[in-house]
């Protein structure tokens, strides 16, 4: 993984790119490692219920007997949640604008997650 100042400067430069509302990366166990949300957001229960969410993706998708989600995308009435892996041990979040073209924010959130990626 890159070094923390770095990761700060691609996570802002990405929110900047998409238009984000916010932008993350976390822990698989819900730790934020770095965030840049909306004054008065509570990062560590941003981080956890993410975190949470994907996980319990994966206990469905076992269940099932299939294979683990690459990516979960929550669409609400205002917004778009895209939850990404990044290695074996971190997330990243994007929030973006519900009339924000899915395709491109995904595209540039797949590449920010696989040049963070952690192993």
């Amino acid at each position: 993984m890159m070094a923390t100042g770095n990761v700060g400067a691609v996570i802002k430069d990405l929110k900047t790119r998409i238009g984000g509302i916010a932008t993350a990366l976390v822990s698989r166990d819900g730790l934020v490692l770095y965030a840049d949300v909306p004054a008065g957001v509570y990062t560590e229960t941003f981080a956890i219920m993410c975190a949470t969410i994907l996980g319990a993706a994966a206990t469905a998708n076992t269940e099932l007997n299939r294979s683990p989600p690459e990516r979960i995308v929550i669409e609400g009435n205002d917004s778009k949640t895209i939850i990404v892996g990044s290695g074996k041990k971190a997330l990243l979040v994007a929030v973006v604008d519900q009339s924000s073209d899915l395709a491109k924010v995904l595209g540039e959130v797949v590449k920010v997650a696989e040049l963070l990626k952690a192993n």
